[in-house]
């Protein structure tokens, strides 16, 4: 028997908002949650993609991420100024040795040029940025790892769901991480599946790194990554008198400004 159409697209809206919800949801879920059969997902998950919501992947469906947020291009070209200032800052806080995680924002990608040239360095680095991954492969004194996923193509990064278990055996000596939004409450970001991976990054780094510029300042976007009290620095444009205009309570020696 048909199923009306109505039925039909009251379930697809259920599952796109599953999939925002969990950044990544497998076939076998979707089939427990929606009640439905593996054949009756995948024609679901094939029309979703079709509308540019979601992007498929073996087993499983990935969040908007790719398509809603703006392109790694689009994003290097916002505040390169202060980009640029925050690299020189924070190239001063990665070590000369030892091992180091790079996250795929812009401005972790200004740091990673700036490594590529360093001298003196015997760095191993890690990273799911494949923009990053192209400026220091190959750079003298530096070993590379890409961690695996499904490919990203707006973004030049990848992403793996099972982030936690592929970083199991890694242990930075620090951490370089970026944000879409800094308030009282911490740093946030604006998909789930970054704040999985930036999450399983920090319980393996001894030392975490924020590189946020004065644009994100004040501004709200949904998912949590760290309190202050969990940041070890901040290395940022904004000024400390901003911050506390803006309600973050963070000690001016974790403040490392550019």
């Amino acid at each position: 028997m048909r199923v009306p159409l109505h039925i039909v697209e009251a379930r697809r809206e259920r599952l796109r908002t599953l999939i925002r919800h969990d950044g990544f949801l497998p076939i076998a879920d979707i089939c427990a949650r929606l009640s439905i059969s593996e054949a009756t997902a995948r024609r679901d998950l094939a029309a979703i993609e079709a509308e540019g919501h979601i992007t498929r992947t073996y087993g499983g469906a990935l969040a908007d991420y790719n398509i809603s947020f703006a392109s790694i291009g689009e994003r290097a070209k916002r505040a390169r100024s202060a980009k640029a200032l925050i690299a020189r800052a924070a190239i001063k806080r990665a070590p000369l040795h030892g091992t180091i995680f790079l996250d795929a924002g812009t401005t972790v990608l200004a740091l990673a040029r700036l490594l590529a040239r360093r001298p003196g360095q015997q760095l191993t680095v890690v990273t799911n940025s494949l923009a990053i991954a192209s400026v220091i492969g190959g750079a003298p004194g530096i070993t590379l790892h890409l961690l695996g996923g499904v490919f990203l193509h707006r973004q030049a990064s990848l992403f793996n769901k099972h982030a936690p278990d592929a970083l199991a055996d890694w242990k930075f000596d620090a951490a370089f991480l970026g944000g879409e939004a800094m308030n009282p409450k911490g740093v946030f970001n604006s998909h789930p599946e970054l704040v999985q991976l930036q999450r399983a990054v920090l319980d393996h780094a001894a030392k975490n790194v924020f590189c946020i510029d004065a644009t994100k300042l004040a501004r709200d976007t949904p998912h949590h990554v760290i309190a202050w009290d969990k940041v070890g620095c901040l290395v940022t444009n904004t000024t400390p008198a901003q911050l506390a205009e803006a309600g973050i309570e963070l000690d001016k020696s974790r403040i490392v400004p550019a």
